[in-house]
């Protein structure tokens, strides 16, 4: 059992090298994102009353598309929410919101 044990050991120290064991290893998984707003505000699945309004179009209520990550979502009376030119827009994350409020023009144009 033990010399099974050492080819087992020396088979594994072969394979990679010779060198340090890490330097054979696959590349680590990156870990999750501590906060993914994204994931926590979108309502998938869940539809509003009615045919979908357009990005400055809706109401609470509505479903829509958010501007800037064209998410479908139902707007809630806590969506994050821009007023431009006029117009209400509504936003599936506070990031977004955020992205939006940077370079209007951007996004209004994309929806």
């Amino acid at each position: 059992m033990k010399r099974l044990v050492c080819l087992a050991m020396f088979g594994l120290v072969c394979a990679c090298g010779g060198g340090n064991a890490a330097e054979g290893a696959p590349p680590a998984t990156p870990a999750p994102a501590a906060h993914d707003e994204h994931a926590e505000h979108h309502q998938h699945g869940k539809k509003g009353d009615g045919p979908m309004k357009a990005p400055g179009e809706a109401n609470v209520g509505d479903t829509t598309k958010c501007p800037v990550s064209g998410e479908e979502f139902v707007v809630e009376a806590t969506s994050p929410k821009v007023e431009h030119e006029g117009k209400t827009y509504y936003f599936c994350c506070s990031g977004c919101q955020q992205k939006f409020q940077s370079d209007p023009a951007k996004f209004v144009n994309k929806s």
